[in-house]
């Protein structure tokens, strides 16, 4: 930042009256050169500087100290926000409304007292103009920085905590059910994936991210066995080095419930690291408040995702609503709502935060866990639930496999089944016809599902899975159960002229005796009329 001397220097003769007249210095009889001069001098004698600052107004004075102790560098427009405007005044006018003693705002008080200044500094995202202090006014500024370098972030007591949702990596198992449905070339049904706290987009970028599928998004086969013989923790920490350095993944975008429209770019590195390396300031092993979180981010650096012209370029919307959020005023409903996701969604997802919350409904605390530490550190990365859980094979032949089970017995299973169910902790797979007849198509046969299972698991598998997978190799068929529509004549005669006649007989799909026939629903009217006409009422009873 601009040193005092130079801040004073570039100041007009009236400007510098103005502010000596606070700092009891008298510049009337002096040119430009020794008026900034003479201030200088004094703007930096400690005693008279502790005085001016004593001096002032309990809000002006924190708004001042807000400057100093923020960790990250305010624009100019978030400082006159937040504390007012300042006037863009010439002499001749600051003559007439004398703004030194009747400032209209906090920043303005500040302003005409030399304790703050502005300048443009070319900082990423782009060049952008900055309030400052002048480092001769601060004091011992490197204790401040020694103590002010991180964020205050308050922490949640544990016991207060109704429900904890651990970060237990269990994205790597979703991937291996989108992986199996994938080489069977199907998809998993949306009405399932509900139950993924993850996205289907997102999943798709971990696959790539390991190179289990290509550019094209075609699965590589041949990348599978080295990623099952890898440890959980490993995958995760490569999946979170990669997320946090990746530009294809765009978090803003991603939120539930926002809707995006036009033409604008939004960097997704920028705010993503920003927030990453503040969480980096916090603590191991404690709870934090996510509100307190967002608040914090929001009052010392509003601007880590956009800078402030473009709070009304951005044309974002609430799904439900037509009216666009735009404007400082949305701030929590776009930028708060990025961090509670990055903090609630890919950073839980991928192992590096637990969640937690009270009464609540939605997740109000969250901890970092020790595998986020790990990532900036030459440690060998962990997770708490490193031991696989058991897969449970039942009598109706449905495979219970929950979150941590065996990754080559998930994916051996999901290429013969169908997905009967999935809930948090664990996916449930059924074999059916359907799901036999398109591993059969994959040059899978029932038989090898049943020697890898009695190879890997621990348990005996039923006695009807194995005799299933005999049968169904032999005869490649299912017994049918279906529902139909059934026809009772209380005559052989009257079945007869049914059948006989092209308008009826098209119905009638199969004659089980001379006086029942199952017959398609859609030609009961027909049939009806048909009745009607040879003088004979239908009595219809389709209801069960």
């Amino acid at each position: 930042m601009p040193a005092l001397k130079k801040m004073l220097q570039s100041y007009d003769l009236d400007m510098l009256e103005r502010i000596s007249s606070f700092w009891s210095v008298d510049t009337s009889n002096l040119d430009l050169a020794a008026s900034a001069e003479t201030l200088y001098q004094a703007m930096q004698d400690e005693t008279l500087a502790s005085e001016i600052l004593a001096s002032l107004p309990e809000a002006v004075k924190s708004a001042w100290e807000d400057v100093v102790h923020n960790p990250q560098k305010i624009t100019w427009a978030h400082f006159i926000r937040k504390y007012g405007e300042v006037r863009e005044f010439g002499p001749a006018r600051r003559e007439r409304e004398e703004p030194e003693q009747h400032p209209i705002s906090i920043a303005e008080t500040l302003w005409y007292r030399g304790l703050i200044g502005r300048a443009f500094l070319n900082l990423p995202p782009e060049p952008r103009e900055f309030v400052y202090i002048p480092d001769e006014l601060i004091p011992d500024n490197s204790l401040t920085e020694k103590l002010l370098s991180k964020f205050d972030i308050q922490k949640v007591d544990a016991r207060s905590l109704k429900i904890i949702a651990a970060a237990d990596g269990r994205i790597i198992d979703h991937v291996i059910d989108w992986l199996a449905a994938k080489r069977m070339g199907r998809n998993v049904p949306d009405s399932k994936t509900k139950a993924w706290v993850e996205s289907e987009p997102f999943i798709a970028h971990m696959a790539a991210f390991s190179g289990l599928i290509n550019a094209k998004g075609e699965l590589e086969p041949d990348a599978l066995p080295q990623f099952f013989q890898r440890e959980r923790a490993s995958i995760l920490s490569d999946w979170a080095t990669a997320w946090i350095n990746s530009s294809a993944i765009n978090d803003l975008r991603s939120i539930p419930g926002l809707v995006f429209e036009g033409d604008w770019y939004n960097d997704p590195l920028k705010p993503r690291q920003f927030i990453v390396e503040t969480l980096r300031g916090l603590t191991q092993g404690d709870w934090f408040s996510l509100t307190a979180l967002t608040g914090a981010v929001k009052a010392l650096q509003p601007d880590f995702q956009r800078s402030s012209g473009e709070y009304d370029l951005w044309f974002i919307r609430i799904a439900e609503s037509s009216e666009f959020l735009r404007g400082f005023e949305h701030w929590d409903d776009v930028d708060g709502a990025l961090i509670r996701y990055l903090v609630n969604g890919p950073l839980h997802w991928l192992g590096m935060t637990d969640l937690g919350r009270g009464k609540e409904k939605s997740e109000t605390a969250f901890k970092l866990s020790p595998l986020f530490f790990t990532l900036f550190t030459q440690e060998k990365p962990v997770i708490e639930t490193t031991r696989e859980t058991p897969i449970k094979v039942a009598a109706d032949l449905t495979f219970s496999i929950p979150v941590g089970a065996s990754r080559p017995l998930r994916y051996q299973i999901a290429r013969f089944c169908e997905i009967h169910s999935m809930t948090a902790v664990e996916t449930r797979y059924e074999i059916t016809p359907a799901s036999l007849k398109l591993a059969q198509q994959n040059g899978l046969k029932p038989g090898q599902l049943v020697q890898y299972l009695e190879k890997n698991l621990k348990s005996p598998l039923p006695k009807n899975l194995t005799l299933l997978a005999d049968k169904w190799e032999k005869n490649d068929k299912a017994e049918e159960i279906t529902t139909a529509t059934l026809l009772r004549t209380h005559s052989a005669d009257v079945m007869q002229q049914l059948t006989s006649h092209p308008q009826t007989a098209k119905f009638v799909v199969e004659q089980l005796s001379p006086t029942t026939a199952l017959i398609n629903p859609a030609g009961i009217k027909v049939i009806k009329q048909a009745l009607l006409e040879l003088g004979l009422l239908t009595e219809i009873q389709l209801e069960v």
